[in-house]
């Protein structure tokens, strides 16, 4: 920019807590608006976990659909509208920026497609070795269709937990704070339905199922943080690792909601990522190493 250019009035000051507070509220309320209509429809099975009410609303189920596609793009809608609210279309550009970094070493997209199926893999192993219980099939192939709504699925999330809140809380947080707390905000956004007259109560949020749940998060955030950052802030890298883990849940047939060994080895993974590469950035690409910051920006493979 020219040195006598007007300075861009534009973006406001950064305020990555708040920022990332209102993005969460936005992210859960559009979630939350567009759920609650189909959880008082005759369409209420869309929902996991809901049932339908006594006189349901007959809602069409084209539209239907369409508002479960609405919702689970909560987070992507709500990263958007709180980027332009706060430094419009220069912030915005920046943002989607992000879809565009796929020039990365080949060995990440293996690392985030088939890391959760192989540390269940391992989970199972030594659930055996001790003795416990283990599914008669130890793998099972996706059927097509659900395979294709997990690829879809995961854009609507990551640019919300990776592209926008897991950067904004790095500037305070660090990279494993900021991710221990996208974590919880990803597990309390996956629960809303309890939040609903027919899809549970807010007690679920203190019980076991959950809380094992949100420590799977935790353990799965620190770990996709760390694929994010290593790769220059790539979203399909981000992509790749939440298909991944729904990949891997279906592979290695454990359970809808992972316990014991399995989510011990998902904790213990995550524990060796922190140490190896530190808490700060959970990653040995740094943005001001200006060589493997121009390697990465030149499309070369950075490891």
């Amino acid at each position: 920019m020219d040195s006598t250019s007007p300075p861009d009035t534009t973006k406001a000051p950064e305020r990555p807590i708040l920022d990332t507070a209102l993005f969460a509220l936005l992210a859960f309320m559009i979630t939350w608006g567009t759920g609650m209509l189909i959880v008082l429809s005759s369409h209420a099975s869309l929902v996991n976990g809901a049932h339908q009410v006594q006189h349901p609303i007959p809602l069409p189920f084209p539209i239907a659909i369409t508002l479960v596609m609405i919702g689970g793009f909560g987070p992507f809608l709500a990263a958007t509208a709180v980027t332009w609210l706060r430094s419009r279309r220069s912030g915005l550009r920046g943002l989607f920026s992000q879809f565009r970094r796929w020039r990365v070493h080949p060995v990440w997209f293996v690392t985030a497609f088939f890391g959760p199926a192989f540390l269940g893999l391992v989970a199972l192993c030594v659930t055996a070795l001790f003795g416990g219980a283990t599914p008669a099939h130890w793998f099972t192939l996706p059927r097509p269709v659900l395979f294709a709504a997990w690829s879809v699925g995961p854009w609507g999330e990551e640019l919300g937990w990776r592209g926008y809140a897991q950067p904004q809380l790095q500037k305070s947080l660090g990279a494993l704070g900021a991710s221990l707390v996208v974590g919880t905000i990803w597990s309390l956004w996956h629960y809303w339905p309890v939040a609903t007259p027919a899809g549970g109560s807010f007690m679920e949020l203190v019980q076991a199922p959950f809380l094992t749940w949100w420590v799977y998060e935790l353990a799965n955030s620190v770990m996709m943080a760390w694929l994010y950052n290593s790769t220059g802030g790539s979203l399909p890298i981000a992509w790749a690792a939440h298909v991944g883990l729904s990949l891997g849940q279906n592979l290695v047939d454990k359970h809808p909601i992972p316990f014991g060994t399995f989510v011990l080895t998902f904790c213990a993974a995550a524990t060796v990522v922190a140490l190896v590469n530190g808490p700060r950035n959970l990653s040995r690409l740094d943005a001001s190493d200006r060589s493997a910051y121009r390697r990465w920006k030149s499309g070369r493979w950075a490891l």
